[in-house]
């Protein structure tokens, strides 16, 4: 565990926007341009419509169940930070921690989510050494971590599943292709059971458990200001959020930012795919990618 001190000041922003773009372009934007030295530590929370999000380095042809997705106007998403696919939607909450390198910590964050969950609910959260989250008893996974460093800032963020329709999720994260690709990009580790805080107290939702997370935060700060931030309009106003917001959307940064990969029909033909285009094949077949 993580040995640090009790922050000065630091800052909570509570996005209203539901849109997994504008809320991963407007936590890059607060990675890009607030000074965390100076102006102190952040905490970004919000919750968004039904999306797969899948990690920098991942292919989603390998972790998304991209017919499904489409099928049900689930967001299929590439952020910038690195880790396993992971499914959102209302029922969920985002939590992502902005820090400077030294302070980065990623079990101490870990650990005062998980005792102020514990103490608002009936529940009993155990982070591991993975550093997600587990609900007990059944080692039941409700939340996987990841994290970004670069030019002396880092951020954490995770999801914390509180009230989940299992089946959409399970169904989301099982693409049809997944056993016949080969790829060196990040797979996603599959938790043996997944589990939401609602099955273990059913007073649980997004309102309390925000409320609980947000004072435990505050309480680690002299200072701390707490600000509602409607996120759509701040991507409205600026051009840098708005670029951003683009860019994830972007067919070349979606699917295209997959590593190179090999995939093998079911009659053994074999493609070849660079930037998310076949560059060459065996043979001439026809298959839905």
């Amino acid at each position: 565990m993580c040995t640090i001190s009790r922050g000065k000041l630091a800052k909570v922003l509570k996005s209203t926007s539901n849109c997994i773009f504008e809320n991963l372009a407007f936590e890059e934007h607060i990675f890009r341009s607030h000074n965390v030295e100076k102006n102190g530590e952040v905490l970004l929370i919000w919750s968004n419509r039904p999306a797969v999000v899948i990690g920098r380095h991942q292919n989603p042809w390998v972790e998304v169940n991209i017919p499904f997705a489409h099928e049900r106007n689930i967001e299929i998403v590439r952020r910038h930070s690195g880790g396993g696919t992971v499914y959102h939607d209302l029922g969920n909450l985002n939590i992502s921690l902005l820090t400077t390198h030294a302070q980065h910590c990623r079990p101490k964050n870990l650990k005062f989510i998980s005792d102020a969950l514990n103490n608002r609910f009936s529940v009993n959260i155990v982070p591991n050494k993975r550093d997600d989250m587990e609900l007990q008893t059944g080692t039941r996974k409700c939340s996987g971590t990841a994290a970004r460093i670069a030019r002396g800032q880092a951020y954490h963020h995770l999801t914390l599943l509180i009230d989940a329709d299992l089946s959409i999720l399970s169904k989301s994260l099982k693409s049809p292709w997944r056993d016949q690709i080969e790829s060196n990009a990040t797979r996603s580790v599959r938790a043996s059971a997944v589990g939401f805080l609602k099955q273990d107290d059913q007073k649980a939702n997004v309102d309390e458990s925000k409320a609980a997370i947000l004072e435990a935060y505050r309480q680690l700060f002299d200072e701390c200001q707490i600000e509602t931030v409607n996120v759509s309009e701040e991507v409205r106003k600026s051009e840098e959020i708005s670029k951003i917001v683009e860019e994830l959307k972007a067919w070349k940064w979606i699917y295209g930012k997959s590593p190179k990969f090999k995939f093998f029909g079911e009659n053994g033909s074999e493609i070849e795919v660079k930037d998310g285009l076949i560059i060459g094949t065996d043979q001439q077949f026809s298959t839905d990618l």
